[in-house]
């Protein structure tokens, strides 16, 4: 069956969970916020206890099969999560998932977490067969033309009273970015607490909150001003930015204009991608200039570069994370080409 994110409480209200679920989408906070409100749902039905699996080049979907099977050691119902970063599944993936399917365990309930899934991969026999033993659940992102309405919601959820310019406001300095957003009205909570939010309590809780954003700082490497961008960067690592943050912030700008670079080289129009990319008109001028001066390779350089940044700041790595956002800084503004360092100019 199919089920909309908004038919969850509902869903659950008639009866006893499913054996399994499966939870597709592409938009990370609204994805994470549904996986959250099923596991609460599971919860109430008294599956406490909670088993991950992250699939990988060598994931073992038998692990998978045995856990469905096992007994937990005390005796509680299990959720069984499998994250999958692919919307394809090999052989081995179908049949482990369709065994699972035509003979589950009533005390479990499976968890499948992908990314958006195409309607071609939806009809095929072996995940018809998955539907029809539980629940498929698409999150679909939220269109331009409705952020603000989204924005809106989200702060009268949080029991802030935005007048519409606070919104908007609101809506345009985080450019359709869900996560931000969230952000943003979480620290707007914080600072000032319930009640009516006016764009002067927005413009000054910002500037409480630090002097440069993350989205400047991408946006003034992507412009070319790369002195700008490194005192922007300085001033982020002085406050206590988190390097995580600073790195979720290039990586999911670079991966943007990667994607759109090559629709670009394999024939698209610009003006096309820009629309299916959904990129604001203030910040049009941006990218397009971006992608006129950094090849498609470079944007590779740069996701191998955050790639190793992100290893740096988990510990598995050499090198400094810092230095790192410094080369992706001196490579987006065109200082330097993309793949050598400051030290090789």
């Amino acid at each position: 069956m199919k089920l909309r994110s908004n038919q969850i409480k509902e869903h659950f209200s008639k009866g006893n969970a499913l054996p399994l679920y499966i939870l597709s989408g592409d938009e990370a906070l609204l994805l994470q916020e549904c996986a959250d409100q099923l596991r609460s749902e599971f919860r109430k039905q008294g599956f406490s206890e909670r088993e991950r699996f992250n699939v990988d080049a060598g994931f073992d979907w038998n692990a998978l099969l045995q856990a469905g099977n096992s007994m937990s050691l005390f005796g509680d119902r299990k959720i069984l999560e499998v994250r999958h970063d692919k919307p394809k599944f090999d052989d081995k993936a179908k049949k482990a998932l369709v065994e699972y399917a035509e003979n589950p365990n009533p005390d479990n309930v499976l968890l499948l977490i992908i990314p958006k899934m195409d309607k071609k991969s939806q009809n095929t026999k072996w995940f018809q067969k998955l539907e029809t033993a539980g629940a498929m659940i698409q999150v679909w992102p939220i269109e331009l033309n409705q952020f603000p309405q989204w924005v809106h919601q989200r702060m009268r959820g949080a029991n802030l009273e935005p007048s519409r310019d606070a919104v908007q406001l609101l809506a345009q300095r985080v450019e359709g970015n869900l996560l931000a957003a969230a952000q943003e009205v979480d620290k707007l909570v914080l600072l000032m607490g319930e009640g009516p939010v006016e764009v002067s309590d927005i413009e000054n809780a910002v500037a409480d909150h630090a002097r440069y954003s993350l989205y400047e700082l991408v946006d003034e490497a992507l412009k070319g001003n790369c002195s700008q961008a490194t005192k922007m960067l300085n001033h982020l690592r002085a406050g206590g930015s988190e390097p995580s943050v600073i790195l979720w912030a290039f990586s999911n700008e670079i991966r943007k204009l990667a994607g759109m670079s090559q629709l670009i080289n394999n024939g698209m129009a610009p003006a096309r991608v820009m629309q299916e990319y959904r990129i604001w008109d203030t910040k049009k001028s941006i990218i397009q200039s971006a992608l006129q001066r950094i090849p498609a390779n470079g944007f590779k350089h740069c996701l191998l570069e955050a790639a190793r940044i992100d290893r740096t700041i988990k510990g598995i790595g050499h090198g400094n994370p810092w230095d790192g956002f410094n080369n992706l800084i001196l490579w987006l503004s065109g200082s330097i080409q993309p793949g050598k360092m400051a030290l090789d100019s």
